[in-house]
């Protein structure tokens, strides 16, 4: 365990508690209407009296099966967990115990952002792994994941692009998920661009893309797949920018 003080002043708290207490509540009002709907589908049902009975049959299987679908869905709003960020690190409290780390203790941050079809919003989820083995998942059960994932990120960020960048400067190459970076470029599963053609380097949609010029092919994965993805972005643009010095 780290001593608060390391932690240094919180900043901000990300509570998940709220969300997880109404999950609870509309599972509990969900399942009490289903439970109450059977009955009366069976009474009436033996009595075939169909304009009732179907109705109220498919009303509780409708209301169980959204029941079952938040559970298998949903899990994570039932956690209830606390996250808090600090000048100097981030806590975690909630079922299951808790952790605390400083900035210098974590070593990476994998960002998987998809944007869902029916109602345009974007799940973010982040995978935070520390020095010491702790793996941190933080999902939709975190209020304003996203921020949180972002501010986590770019401490990491800032931290680990300068040693990486020293290890490019040096000759070395460095690989960042299914990508590699040298003075020469970038490359993935042997399809290499050198930088004078790399345009840009995003994250969107829950792809990292290295844009190439025309006539060349880009070269792209699923974020999931790059840990430290917002570091791989700001090593390619630094490296980028370095190779076009005179």
């Amino acid at each position: 365990m780290i001593p608060g003080d390391r932690l240094g002043e919180p900043v901000r708290a990300f509570d998940g508690r709220p969300a997880g207490h109404r999950m609870w509540a509309l599972l509990a009002l969900m399942g009490l209407a289903a439970l109450s709907l059977v009955p009366v589908a069976v009474v009436y049902l033996r009595v075939r009296v169909w304009a009732v009975g179907v109705p109220a049959l498919l009303i509780a299987m409708g209301y169980a099966g959204a029941v079952g679908w938040i559970m298998d869905r949903r899990r994570p709003r039932l956690r209830g967990r606390v996250v808090v960020l600090h000048t100097g690190g981030l806590s975690v409290s909630g079922p299951g115990g808790g952790t605390r780390h400083t900035w210098d203790e974590l070593t990476s941050v994998t960002v998987s952002g998809v944007r869902n079809e029916p109602d345009d919003r974007t799940r973010w989820s982040f995978t935070i792994v520390a020095e010491d083995g702790t793996v941190l998942r933080l999902g939709d059960d975190i209020p304003d994941v996203r921020d949180l994932g972002i501010a986590v990120a770019e401490q990491v960020t800032a931290r680990i692009v300068p040693r990486h960048l020293a290890a490019v400067k040096a000759g070395e190459t460095v690989r960042m998920g299914p990508f590699t970076v040298d003075l020469g470029g970038v490359e993935k599963d042997g399809e290499r661009l050198p930088w004078p053609v790399v345009r840009e380097v995003e994250i969107d949609n829950g792809l990292v893309t290295v844009h190439a010029s025309a006539g060349w092919t880009d070269l792209l994965t699923v974020a999931s797949q790059v840990p430290d993805a917002l570091a791989f972005t700001a090593l390619c643009d630094q490296v980028r920018e370095l190779t076009e010095l005179p």
